[in-house]
């Protein structure tokens, strides 16, 4: 977090120019201190556990105005090998491209494709599953995401960052949605182990499901009932699961200490971190929107 925290509550860059902390997609005034102190929490965490870290470049626009792009997973993802810069669908993100680019050229990652013209897809709902299967698909459905314009930005965008794959290695099988019918509900989000995610089958599309289970006999964990909640599409979300530093072992907020104990109760190790101003409740987004991943450790063969 940085100097475009102190942006907000000024008219957006971007039309209709409003000033309210919801034009600026913030629940409450930014508290940059806060803020800065709750991500070296974060950074702290992951090199206490053997993670390298690599911190963003800073917005380099003025006036400053990214103040989504603490979310790095969104903006850049992984081909085979090599990363490729996402075209995001919101003004607010707009601009993120630029500083991606530029650290990951300077830490010697190679970007491997954009996406181009009206092309959109952004990194929450796009995830590999392992080495061989992932899935892509539209962040969030919304309101005009039924118009054909619309929807054929999206459609290009995944057909896009599919094809950089695909031109790697054409063996990756890759499941994608387009933002009508059944939502994914980001399943690569919800995982604590190999093939295994947290959740039920149910609130997932059926043909998905059929295929994780066909090809890589893939497990649901079902939740306890008041650690989920239902959200506007009818979707079951929760608890969240963070970020998975080895399998069986995951990262995640401190705010929930009744899912940390249910995860541990069914042989999950939890790291517990303070970062609250960075997520929702009083952010928009998760602690994994927080992290972009840039290399892994090899799948386990074991099981």
């Amino acid at each position: 977090p940085g100097k475009e925290f102190l942006t907000v509550g000024q008219p957006t860059p971007w039309p209709p120019h409003e000033d309210s902390w919801r034009a600026w997609r913030m629940m409450e005034k930014p508290d940059l201190d806060e803020l800065v102190e709750h991500h070296e929490n974060l950074v702290d965490a992951f090199k206490a556990e053997g993670v390298e870290v690599i911190i963003r470049k800073p917005d380099p626009w003025d006036p400053p105005y990214t103040v989504k792009s603490i979310y790095c997973d969104d903006v850049a993802h992984a081909a085979v090998y090599g990363h490729v810069i996402l075209r995001m669908y919101d003004s607010i993100r707009k601009g993120e491209e630029l500083p991606t680019f530029q650290t990951l050229a300077e830490h010697g990652i190679p970007v491997v494709g954009m996406i181009f013209g009206d092309g959109m897809v952004e990194g929450g709902p796009c995830g590999w599953l392992d080495e061989k299967h992932a899935i892509i698909e539209v962040h969030y459905p919304r309101g005009n995401t039924k118009e054909p314009g619309v929807m054929r930005a999206n459609e290009w965008g995944q057909n896009q960052y599919a094809n950089i794959i695909k031109a790697q290695d054409p063996e990756v099988d890759i499941r994608m949605g387009p933002g009508y019918g059944t939502r994914k509900g980001t399943i690569h989000y919800s995982m604590v182990d190999r093939h295994t995610t947290v959740g039920e089958a149910k609130y997932y599309d059926k043909y998905l499901t059929d295929w994780m289970k066909a090809e890589m006999d893939w497990k649901f964990i079902k939740p306890p009932d008041d650690l989920v909640s239902i959200d506007t599409r009818g979707f079951a979300k929760g608890p969240d699961c963070g970020v998975v530093l080895e399998p069986g072992k995951i990262i995640t907020s401190d705010q929930y200490p009744k899912a940390t104990k249910w995860f541990e109760s069914v042989g999950i190790e939890v790291v517990e971190v303070h970062i609250d101003s960075l997520i929702r409740p009083r952010n928009s987004g998760s602690i994994h929107c927080l992290c972009g991943s840039l290399s892994r450790d090899p799948e386990p063969k074991s099981y």
